[in-house]
């Protein structure tokens, strides 16, 4: 258990401990498959979340006849450690939610940025949402650090991560003269490359690297297009 930096409930005083409506319908969209995590993140990042701490001895003292007592106490902040020795900094989309985890929990509102950042100070691997359900989300990897430096996570075609990647890939494959991002119904992106002149080896190559390199960004995959400039003389 370590001590938090963040928690206070000035700002929260109308909250009921009820889950935000908008943040349980992404998650129960999430768990059917029918949203990703940038869907889920974009309605985390503007929550609230409940954060469960406990009250640890600081300050112990003995008495005349050698008995100790405590003469203060402090907060502290539960980890969750995996199997695998990852740590989890523990959070809930409500209430009722940290009480199916522990009848006991003492939940403490915090924004989810806040719950982010309190993670990579305590050097945890990841924020695990609603532990016990209903539905349990981790917020980790390159999510976490970006939700808790800027407080959102981009869309893909504005993720300056992302647009490297595709930079990286495609700016010396000969042949490409232009390529354009977009959103996509059936992926996270959608890629669209305009060539000078078709060649299938060249396109393989290219969609085997952009799939390669941006699947850990990019869970929902990439759908990649391409087309062949009409020339000046045409």
């Amino acid at each position: 258990m370590t001590r938090p930096s963040i928690f206070g409930a000035q700002r929260f005083r109308d909250d009921d401990g009820s889950a935000d409506p908008e943040l349980a319908s992404r998650l129960a969209a999430y768990s059917q498959g029918e949203a990703g995590d940038r869907q889920v993140l974009a309605a985390l990042g503007a929550s609230r979340l409940l954060v469960p701490v406990v009250a640890v001895a600081g300050e112990v003292e003995r008495d005349a006849a050698g008995r100790t007592r405590e003469k203060t106490s402090d907060i502290a902040l539960p980890l969750m450690i995996g199997k695998d020795g990852r740590r989890g900094v523990l959070a809930f989309t409500s209430v009722a939610a940290a009480r199916a985890w522990r009848e006991d929990a003492r939940p403490v509102p915090v924004t989810a940025v806040e719950a982010c950042q309190a993670a990579l100070e305590e050097d945890a691997d990841a924020v695990v949402v609603d532990v016990a359900g209903p539905v349990t989300y981790a917020v980790q990897g390159r999510f976490l650090t970006t939700l808790a430096e800027h407080g959102t996570v981009p869309a893909p075609k504005e993720d300056p991560q992302v647009l490297a990647v595709i930079y990286r890939v495609t700016h010396n494959e000969f042949g490409i003269g232009r390529v354009r991002v977009h959103d996509s119904e059936r992926a996270d992106i959608g890629i669209r490359l305009e060539l000078d002149r078709r060649d299938d080896e060249s396109l393989r190559r290219v969609a085997e690297r952009l799939s390669a390199q941006l699947a850990p960004m990019l869970p929902g995959g990439v759908e990649l297009s391409a087309v062949v400039r009409a020339s000046r003389g045409d």
